[in-house]
């Protein structure tokens, strides 16, 4: 018998919302299927904020030695949401990840995937990792249709699932985290999420937005989820390429609602900024720097920036969350009562 059922891994303990939000969702999934808070250990760059914060066992992503014990412990190793597998950037990304699913796999923890973006690539290498390391999942969940498509045409046996990002599973957390910030006064206010991307991206839709607010009565917050989101904002800000109130930095799920709460309007890139903002009913617009926000933008009703004038925000339409957490519980099911 191992000590834990689950190994947990993703892009965690960086400071961005998005991920951390991710292992929370799955984490908050896994114990309402039944798996014990003691039979989950993490893979994180914050083992100690994990400890603290999720209340589970958590070891250094980088230490090879603690990474092999736990795989080692743990009877099946999941990729836990997010595009981890992409080299937009660098293939670090890719090989990282692949890397530990055949370590897992060598030391018998069964690996298996919920709430993957598979892409963009951008090397003949990245593909190849992807393919080589998600083809070993016992299930293989992906959030968006462009995934789907790219994880179809490499034929995999079983044939991976379509489904939703894992955050929309703390709909219930952060709907009642609203309940308490609307006791409060708030006003009007059009929240704006820019995040660094080459090209020139963040400035044009910066100026898009400055145009769109100059129309709008009340205030321009700027809603950071990470430090990189914080630190353009502000540059922006200073090099007056758009005009905002204030930057906040969103640190959890309770912080989001406090910012979220009674906001007229969403303007932003990062995938998590718009589902946050659908989930809070919040009309949005969404600039596809990742084929990730464009999918969810399709799936969800929700209008696109590309160029020009801003698009009106609308709300988006999300899935039930009895539709996820359904979808989720037959994933969990599939594998751990195998």
């Amino acid at each position: 018998m191992r000590r834990y059922r689950v190994a947990l891994a993703g892009y965690y303990g960086f400071g961005n919302l998005g991920d951390e939000l991710l292992a929370e969702a799955l984490v908050t999934s896994l114990l309402r299927h039944g798996v014990e808070r003691g039979s989950i250990v993490i893979l994180t760059n914050d083992a100690e904020g994990a400890k603290e914060k999720l209340g589970i066992d958590a070891v250094n992503r980088w230490s090879l030695a603690d990474v092999s014990r736990v795989l080692i412990q743990s009877e099946t190793f999941l990729l836990g949401g997010g595009g981890l597998f992409q080299d937009a950037t660098s293939l670090r990304s890719c090989f990282y990840y692949w890397g530990l699913v055949r370590l897992a796999a060598l030391l018998e923890a069964v690996p298996w995937a919920v709430g993957q973006s598979v892409g963009p690539f951008s090397t003949r290498l990245g593909p190849w990792l992807a393919r080589d390391a998600l083809k070993r999942c016992r299930v293989l969940h992906v959030r968006d249709k462009a995934s789907l498509f790219l994880c179809e045409n490499w034929k995999f046996s079983p044939s991976p699932k379509a489904g939703h990002d894992p955050v929309l599973f703390l709909g219930d957390a952060f709907s009642a985290f609203l309940r308490v910030s609307r006791d409060e006064e708030v006003s009007p206010r059009l929240l704006v999420n820019l995040r660094p991307h080459p090209g020139g991206l963040p400035e044009r839709f910066a100026e898009a937005i400055s145009a769109y607010a100059r129309t709008f009565a009340g205030e321009v917050v700027g809603v950071a989820l990470s430090a990189e989101d914080e630190a353009l904002m502000n540059h922006l800000a200073q090099e007056e390429k758009i005009s905002l109130s204030r930057v906040e930095r969103v640190t959890s799920l309770r912080e989001a609602a406090q910012v979220f709460s009674g906001a007229a309007g969403a303007a932003g890139m990062r995938l998590h900024f718009a589902i946050l903002a659908g989930m809070a009913r919040i009309p949005l617009v969404a600039a596809p720097y990742d084929p990730k926000v464009e999918a969810f933008a399709a799936d969800c009703g929700v209008p696109l920036w590309r160029e020009g004038p801003l698009p009106q925000p609308r709300a988006a339409s999300l899935p039930s969350l009895e539709t996820v957490k359904e979808e989720i519980n037959i994933l969990y099911t599939e594998v751990l009562s195998s």
